[in-house]
């Protein structure tokens, strides 16, 4: 009879230690996150996030934008290949970035050893990392933001996935988004598609086109311009200057990495016809921690900046306040005076 006492006291205490480690589990399994990334792939992140592998360079700029740069142990870092490239404003934001940044083709056994809660990663760049990632019960988000509402959905996905706080911040940056690109196609609306400016982008050389599929393009769009090589496609074309005889455009935008620069357009004899040139409406698109023609946070500031070149007149909006609020409400970053000189291209 005692014995099948102890043997009822004994199974009653297996089955509450059991039922204490499911509700254990269970509690673990209610605190991730499940999130769909921007290939449609469901994706549950434990929480809380405190450890990230960027390997994108582009979703880094995401992460310290929402205030969790603290939280990254490795990156990649935008068309930034060795600490020499490195811009004075990102060693400002990021003061850890000798020991941060990466380069080249990401290694997996080298993301595993940095013990990451977290991989941001893209599919065109790095193909099945995420899916080995996974397997390994590393989560990995993959990104896709190649448009400007897909860097605003990007933001509130990355916001999500690091907490309540971060998520928080990326509604923040949602509805900027949200209220800036309005006043910027209110301003436009009455623009006929015949009147609207005629835009050429173009990269690190005068005859680099920026395709229709590239992101320039489409902030030549939002900003309420028209790309004359919106019908290229692919990443930069190589053209010749027939062609952009041809296209006449209004204005030249030049990206903001590479050497070229706008006096060295306005002064090429080859160029004096294009109307561009001939009205001096030739620009180089501004950068500070990345370029803003790249689909980083920053991007947004791009599209403000270029509709403010293309019409004045239209775009009621103080870019230099628009540029030190931004800074500083998302990246927690103080722009100097010298710094907002620049970027107005003063």
């Amino acid at each position: 009879m005692r014995q099948r006492v102890c043997d009822r006291v004994s199974v009653i205490a297996m089955a509450m230690l059991l039922f204490a480690a499911m509700s254990i589990a269970a509690m673990a399994a209610s605190d991730d996150v499940q999130l769909v990334d921007q290939t449609g792939r469901l994706v549950s992140i434990p929480q809380p996030v405190t450890r990230i592998v960027s390997a994108y360079g582009i979703s880094t700029y995401y992460v310290y934008a929402l205030g969790a740069g603290d939280r990254i142990v490795n990156a990649w870092y935008v068309q930034i290949n060795g600490l020499s490239k490195a811009p004075d404003a990102l060693w400002k934001m990021e003061p850890n970035l000798d020991t941060k940044l990466s380069g080249g083709t990401p290694n997996l056994e080298d993301i595993v050893s940095r013990s990451p809660d977290l991989v941001l990663t893209n599919p065109t760049k790095h193909g099945d990392l995420a899916d080995r990632l996974i397997d390994l019960g590393i989560p990995a988000l993959q990104y896709v933001a190649e448009t400007p509402t897909e860097i605003k959905e990007a933001m509130l996905l990355t916001g999500e996935a690091l907490g309540t706080e971060t998520a928080s911040r990326a509604q923040d940056f949602a509805t900027y988004y949200d209220k800036m690109m309005t006043r910027i196609a209110d301003a436009t609306k009455a623009i006929a598609d015949t009147d609207r400016l005629r835009i050429y982008f173009c990269g690190s050389s005068p005859l680099r086109a920026a395709s229709g599929d590239m992101y320039q393009s489409l902030m030549v769009d939002a900003a309420g311009g028209a790309s004359v090589s919106a019908g290229l496609r692919g990443y930069w074309n190589d053209v010749n200057i027939e062609q952009v005889l041809v296209w006449n455009p209004n204005v030249i935008i030049i990206t903001s990495y590479g050497g070229l620069t706008p006096q060295q357009v306005l002064n090429d004899p080859d160029w004096q016809t294009i109307r561009a040139v001939k009205d001096g409406h030739v620009y180089k698109m501004p950068a500070l921690a990345a370029a803003w023609d790249t689909p980083v946070p920053d991007s947004l500031l791009g599209i403000i900046w270029l509709a403010h070149a293309l019409y004045p007149n239209e775009i009621n909006i103080d870019l230099a306040s628009e540029c030190r609020a931004f800074y500083s409400n998302f990246y927690g970053y103080p722009l100097s005076n010298e710094e907002v000189t620049r970027l107005m291209g003063e």
